[in-house]
């Protein structure tokens, strides 16, 4: 890492835990992100308090100006600037969130919401830093899931699970919200796709299953746009990948150069209504016969936008497990995920022959944000994967028809269209 993309971590972070018994032991960079005017780096970091306990605590330090009453504000002395430092769960974007953390709390909340349960287990399901997070309620009444956001997101939300209701898509029924941020939904039925992605990688039936998916989204009335995504985002994509990984700064500027002249005259006529995060976890599918797609979630991100995006999103969210699989020893269930990435892919250019040059761009912004998350990290298998996802970039964006390197730990990049 550089000075110039994290800040001086080594000063800040203690500073920030001065006066409150705990001291700071180690930090390694966790994740980094837009925040307003400027970034939201998290770490993890070992801490020891007065008593010898020793704890890993999730702290970020936001240089986007974003705090409350629970950050602390530090001068950051490479940059001369104050930053504001929070721990998890005191996340100032979404004020709700300590409420739902201890079981206690939660039993109280879901009694006064007409849903007691006892003797709950919480499960963070998914949490990103000022945007959302999601909480699984196991108990013997029911399971349910406490979804967190910002207060203004709450009456969007609702309303866009009504519209994918009325469409007949299987979305979870929100069975209470708040105007503090916080909504309650109910538990869909089945299981994640990716949990059964050796099972339905050469089934062709969830290829369709899912083409029709994206075909019933595209028929909800919405008139909203859908949520930024890495193609939106681009630029900040670029500036957080070369400066993690300088030595590749030449082909990253080549790689997002392609990008931007190969999405020139895309046109607002040829949007629809799309998911906008769209990949196997938002997707859950029946247990007996795991090629029939049961529910979707995390509708949050809905509206107006070009359905390539979506499916560029599915591929590369499918090559970067293919990755995590095999970097596990898994080689059989990183195999599938790589079959399961051409076929979806071929699929899509199939059904869509007047669009399917489209779809190395798409691919290729997904990757490659895909890589700035893994390099920002700066351990050494991060560096390795975003220097993998690289590579895959590069496959996707090849002309006349994007190339597929073999297996062996390498991922396999967009099809062949």
């Amino acid at each position: 890492m550089t000075v110039a993309v994290w800040p001086n971590h080594e000063r800040v972070i203690p500073a920030a835990f001065a006066g409150s018994g705990t001291t700071v032991v180690a930090a390694r960079a966790h994740s980094v992100e837009p925040s307003g005017n400027g970034y939201l780096y998290g770490y993890e970091v070992d801490t020891v308090d007065r008593n010898g306990q020793r704890a890993t605590v999730l702290t970020y330090v936001d240089t986007g100006g974003t705090h409350d009453q629970n950050s602390a504000i530090v001068t950051d002395p490479a940059t001369g600037e104050p930053v504001s430092v929070w721990a998890y769960p005191n996340d100032p974007g979404l004020p709700v969130l300590p409420q739902v953390t201890y079981r206690d709390a939660v039993a109280e909340l879901l009694t006064t919401l007409g849903m007691p349960v006892t003797d709950p287990t919480l499960t963070v399901a998914a949490y990103r830093p000022g945007k959302r997070a999601v909480v699984r309620v196991d108990a013997p009444e029911r399971t349910l899931f406490i979804k967190i956001v910002r207060p203004h997101r709450v009456a969007p939300i609702v309303r866009t699970h009504e519209q994918f209701a009325a469409a007949g898509l299987p979305v979870p029924r929100v069975l209470s919200s708040r105007g503090d941020g916080l909504l309650v939904l109910e538990l869909v039925r089945g299981v994640p796709a990716g949990s059964r992605i050796v099972e339905i990688a050469d089934d062709p039936r969830f290829v369709a299953s899912l083409a029709a998916l994206t075909g019933r989204i595209a028929a909800v009335p919405m008139t909203q746009q859908a949520r930024a995504d890495a193609m939106d985002h681009a630029d900040w994509h670029r500036r957080t990948l070369t400066t993690a990984l300088p030595g590749d700064a030449e082909e990253i500027d080549r790689l997002y150069d392609a990008i931007g002249r190969r999405s020139i005259g895309w046109t607002a006529a040829q949007k629809q209504v799309v998911h906008g995060d769209l990949h196997l976890e938002q997707v859950f599918v029946d247990e007996d016969e795991p090629w029939r797609i049961s529910g979707l979630l995390d509708i949050d991100t809905a509206g107006w936008g070009y359905p390539v995006r979506d499916v560029g999103a599915v591929v590369a969210h499918l090559v970067v497990t293919g990755l995590w699989h095999r970097s596990r020893g898994d080689a059989d269930r990183g195999a599938a995920a790589e079959r399961l990435a051409d076929a979806v892919a071929r699929d899509w250019a199939a059904r869509n022959p007047q669009e399917a040059e489209r779809l190395g761009p798409a691919i290729g912004a997904q990757l490659l944000a895909h890589a700035g998350g893994q390099a920002t990290t700066g351990s050494a298998n991060g560096i390795a994967t975003a220097e993998q996802l690289l590579a895959a970039t590069r496959a996707a964006l090849a002309e006349p028809a994007p190339s597929l390197p073999s297996a062996g730990g390498r991922p396999r990049s967009a099809p062949r269209v």
